[in-house]
């Protein structure tokens, strides 16, 4: 008897289908998986650059007998008399001031605004602090003229809605040139020692203990400052600075997502006392959603 043995080309439509459904299920969970991990990884780098600023702070603070200056205040408020001192805006004074839209709910519901004396600031060595011209902090479409100037120290600057700013982080630098530019908005103010300021206070909660959560007393003052780019933390120091800001990768589009530092400014000199992530929360409490392998941020 004879076999003819031939040979099957190719696959059955049904073969596959089933190939193809496979694949889709197995790419799933892969995506999935990357998606979590990557979250996951982000909130435990978040751990370690805590650590990272805590250190550089202090190492600043004793190589300059002074606590970092340039810090973002989380505030918007109208400039009082912006002028033009290349590169970047000045005003004498913060009217109006409210929190920064882009500031992440989380964070925001543990600050408050006030207007306090900054002498301690100024005993610790910091002589000036940013803000963002509140024209700025708009969530409608633009442009939106601000009160603070352009690059050209001329004409008046012009972004769109905050909510669709380029590069959150950089919200309290100068604004960029060019008409469809959407970056900074940022202005500094120069500290008098009497002449009170608005700050972000962070909320000392029910017998202190937010304070207490974060390195401080239970009575401390605590004032909440961003670490951005031109914070004297950053640059080319050779021992004590940050070659850039760090900033949390797990921060959603449109939300601020530079580091906090917390100082005390309950005693004079104000001290330095601990870092929270973008969403408010301290080192160990971003330990803890690492590992859990989540994270409370919201964006």
């Amino acid at each position: 008897m004879k076999y003819t043995n031939r040979k099957q080309l190719g696959f059955t439509l049904l073969e596959v289908l089933m190939v193809v459904a496979m694949l889709a299920i197995v790419g799933g969970a892969i995506i999935t998986n990357y998606g979590g991990l990557s979250t996951k990884a982000a909130t435990g780098t978040s751990v370690h650059t805590m650590q990272a600023i805590k250190n550089a702070v202090n190492v600043y603070a004793s190589t300059e007998s002074a606590l970092p200056g340039q810090l973002d205040s989380l505030i918007a408020g109208t400039p009082t008399t912006p002028t033009a001192e290349a590169p970047d805006t000045h005003a004498v004074d913060v009217s109006a001031p409210e929190m920064l839209d882009i500031v992440s709910a989380s964070l925001a519901a543990k600050l408050e605004v006030v207007e306090l004396d900054p002498e301690p600031l100024l005993d610790a060595g910091i002589g000036e602090i940013r803000y963002v011209d509140a024209k700025g902090n708009a969530e409608g479409d633009g442009p939106h003229t601000l009160d603070i100037f352009a690059p050209d120290g001329t004409t008046k600057a012009q972004v769109g809605s905050i909510d669709e700013i380029e590069i959150p982080g950089d919200a309290f630098e100068m604004p960029e040139a060019g008409a469809t530019a959407n970056n900074g908005r940022g202005f500094h103010v120069s500290l008098a020692a009497g002449t009170a300021v608005p700050m972000a206070r962070w909320i000392a909660g029910t017998n202190g203990e937010n304070n207490i959560a974060v390195g401080g007393e239970a009575t401390s003052v605590l004032i909440a400052f961003g670490v951005g780019d031109l914070c004297s933390l950053c640059g080319d120091g050779v021992f004590t600075n940050l070659t850039d800001a760090p900033f949390h990768g797990a921060a959603g589009r449109g939300t601020y997502n530079r580091y906090i530092v917390l100082i005390d400014i309950s005693v004079e000199p104000a001290k330095f006392v601990g870092v929270v992530c973008p969403n408010g929360d301290e080192s160990d409490a971003e330990f803890a959603l690492f590992q859990g392998g989540g994270h409370s941020h919201e964006h």
